[in-house]
């Protein structure tokens, strides 16, 4: 197939770089990709596939293609305008439940109306879409990297307790407060605990005055984030509600061998049927946290069964998986058709020419 994805920015986010792994992965897989982004290419990770900037996504930067894929509310229109190929909706979360998009609400709901096949990839948001909006909505298995994410030796927990909190703090949804005051309380109730700060974004500044060591990585490259997560005694997911679309981190940390306490939330429930894999707490309490952190530092039998069971959920999440289903769902947004009978795949050459003429 002829892909072109459309990604708003190559920022170091989450969802950015499962589309950039998924482009380079469908390449890959032999087939003719393109991304075209409205900044340049990312300084955090190789792009495995034409990659080109552009000011805007005017039809004429588009070739065309078998599929032209939207990969963020504010792509999936010019997608379905473009005419270059079968438009598809690629929805990571649905940005209508985040506060901070609350002004864009109505533009937002117009998008997700449009006639477009949508993918999507949790459980939580497929019956969201069908029912809110209808039309097609496949839902996919999300993907780990395995090159980088795989478990390390158990450990035993040290002193002080190193406390994986990983998240933007000025999101609010993310909840990353809850998170650090959690932290404070069982560092209160005796328990030596450092909380292991990841983030794309600065340190917020109530993130300086905690009562106990907060050890900080600020845009840590995802080939590094797996060493990161085996350094951990625990993961502590605090997100609080259906803003959260998948929440990788949580199941990167699985894959490490790390156990976790995660919020009870649509999304935390989705990683596997057996809903072993973590200790659950409710969302937005600081207390449930801080009793679970010092339940599962203080119970090696429970540590261990975490790490098995986290280690099997994650093993649902891999990438052969995962491209395989993101191609099937792919070739039945283009009408059904069957791969062979899809358009031939021009010379890369062509396929970057028009976007490198437009190139900013």
């Amino acid at each position: 197939m002829r892909l072109v994805f459309l990604l708003e920015s190559a920022g170091l986010w989450g969802g950015v770089k499962t589309v950039l792994r998924d482009a380079g992965g469908l390449a890959a897989r032999g087939h003719d990709v393109l991304v075209l982004c409205k900044s340049p290419p990312p300084d955090w990770m190789a792009v495995e596939c034409p990659f080109a900037t552009v000011p805007d996504f005017a039809p004429h930067r588009i070739p065309e293609a078998d599929a032209v894929v939207g990969t963020y509310w504010t792509t999936v229109p010019f997608a379905a305008a473009c005419g270059r190929g079968v438009p598809v909706h690629y929805c990571q979360g649905y940005e209508g439940d985040n506060p901070e998009c609350a002004p864009h609400r109505a533009a937002i709901e117009a998008t997700y109306e449009l006639p477009v096949a949508k993918i999507t990839i949790a459980h939580h948001l497929e019956h969201r879409l069908r029912a809110r909006f209808g039309g097609r909505v496949r839902r996919i298995a999300y993907a780990i990297d395995e090159r980088t994410m795989f478990p390390g030796p158990e450990r035993e927990p040290g002193r002080p307790l190193r406390v994986g909190i990983v998240g933007p703090y000025a999101v609010a949804w993310k909840d990353i407060r809850t998170g650090l005051r959690a932290c404070a309380l069982a560092h209160a109730a005796g328990l030596p605990v450092q909380a292991v700060r990841a983030s794309n974004t600065p340190r917020h500044p109530e993130e300086h005055d905690a009562p106990f060591p907060i050890e900080w990585h600020e845009r840590v490259p995802p080939a590094a984030m797996g060493a990161l997560y085996r350094s951990l005694d625990v993961f502590l997911g605090t997100s609080r509600g259906e803003e959260e679309g998948f929440f990788l981190p949580s199941v990167e940390a699985m894959a490490c061998g790390v156990p976790c306490v995660l919020t009870d939330i649509p999304c935390a429930r989705g990683y596997d049927d057996a809903h072993d894999y973590a200790r659950f707490v409710p969302p937005a309490d600081p207390v449930a946290m801080a009793r679970a952190i010092v339940e599962v530092a203080g119970d090696a039998a429970l540590r261990r069964r975490l790490r098995a069971a986290g280690l099997r959920t994650a093993a649902r999440h891999g990438a052969a998986r995962h491209l395989a289903e993101l191609e099937a769902a792919l070739v039945e947004a283009v009408r059904g058709t069957p791969p062979g009978e899809l358009h031939p795949a021009p010379r890369a050459e062509a396929v970057r020419a028009p976007a490198a003429a437009h190139a900013s």
